[in-house]
């Protein structure tokens, strides 16, 4: 099921983006087609290239089956290592997050 983006804050919108781009780029580094990485994930290339687009609708376990056939899955373990404060605590602000809508 595709998922509007428009519900989606900006700022949710171009993260989405900026981790598909660094998907594409992963995936061009290791001169991998669209074809060869859906054999791998068992994704199909259309969701692929949805993905690389930044389309937010994808489905988290078809972003990280990508990174983990990217050999990127580290990355995402940074995020999970981090202290359990989230980072908007950590820096003592306190303002509720605002939505582009």
């Amino acid at each position: 099921m595709r998922h509007d983006q428009t519900f989606n804050s900006l700022a949710v919108q171009n993260t989405a983006q900026r981790l598909g781009e660094r998907i594409r780029t992963a995936r061009k580094a290791q001169k991998r087609s669209l074809v060869d990485l859906e054999r791998t994930c068992r994704v199909h290339r259309q969701t692929l290239a949805r993905l690389e687009r930044g389309d937010p609708g994808v489905s988290l376990g078809v972003f990280l089956s990508v990174l983990e056939a990217l050999r990127e899955l580290s990355s995402v373990e940074l995020i999970i290592c981090q202290p359990g404060t989230p980072v908007h605590l950590r820096s003592g602000d306190n303002t509720p997050l605002e939505r582009d809508f």
